[in-house]
């Protein structure tokens, strides 16, 4: 599971959250207060709030085509980018950062 911070400006709402699933992944199912997404090689996409923080599981098919994989990178990234407002250099900084 990772936890991920949001920009000042960028606010973890329900219906951001929301917006942003659909914008970028289309469908999505409520589980309670987690969203279930399923796109391109992402069997299961958890998506919750942890008070001002987000908490994301996945469960990726490693047997899809290398495009297809690379497509859905490329729009998971987008999609936490613009939900959280840091890129995916950024997230990779402060992720290592709390490891070290």
């Amino acid at each position: 599971m990772r936890k991920y911070k949001f920009k000042r400006g960028f606010k973890p709402t329900k219906e951001r959250l929301e917006e942003q699933i659909n914008l970028h992944f289309g469908d999505f199912e409520k589980d309670g207060d987690v969203y279930v997404v399923r796109y391109g090689a992402i069997e299961e996409l958890r998506l919750w709030f942890d008070g001002k923080l987000l908490c994301v599981e996945s469960k990726t098919n490693p047997k899809v085509d290398p495009t297809t994989a690379a497509e859905t990178l490329r729009m998971y990234n987008r999609f936490l980018e613009e939900l959280t407002g840091y890129t995916a250099k950024e997230r990779q900084k402060m992720l290592k950062q709390e490891i070290s």
